[in-house]
């Protein structure tokens, strides 16, 4: 089962999955906001329809120090290399971190089950990974701190603060 490979194809499917888009004007992507939660975590959706390409961009609720770029990036490498579906980064021009997924569209279509599971997965992977990333973000703990003490979530609720 596929859906067209346009904005109108996009909204309409993710209304369907009752998922709230948006569409913001000065752009014209669509994106979704998930909870994960009390943080909000925008999801953008770009198409590029010249390569057949939509890409899905997660972008992490926290402000990226400049002090912190080298532990970020490294805490960052160090998840891409466990995920099966690597695809964190990060911009430091704007101090984002972000989670991409890229989709192949073939045919100006949609592979639903391809699109459900590159979503899905976009949403498991910052819930279970933006908790670590902001403590390192906020330079709570470097890397070293973290990893050795694997338990990143108790610290969570520092975080907003």
């Amino acid at each position: 089962m596929t859906f067209d490979f346009n904005v109108n194809a996009l909204i309409s499917y993710l209304r369907e999955n009752q998922l709230k888009p948006e569409l913001q004007k000065e752009t014209g992507q669509v994106f979704i906001v998930y909870q994960i939660k009390e943080f909000e975590v925008p999801v953008f959706f770009l198409m590029r329809p010249e390569n057949s390409l939509m890409q899905m961009i997660a972008y992490l609720p926290y402000q990226l120090p400049e002090k912190t770029f080298g532990e970020v990036a490294r805490m960052l490498h160090l998840f891409n290399r466990e995920l099966d579906m690597p695809g964190f980064g990060m911009d430091e021009s704007a101090k984002l971190m972000f989670y991409r997924c890229v989709l192949p569209c073939w045919e100006n279509k949609i592979e639903k089950r391809l699109f459900n599971m590159c979503l899905g997965t976009t949403r498991v992977v910052c819930d279970t990974f933006m908790h670590a990333i902001g403590i390192i973000a906020t330079g709570m703990m470097r890397v070293d701190e973290v990893v050795k003490d694997q338990k990143p979530r108790e610290y969570y609720t520092h975080l907003k603060n």
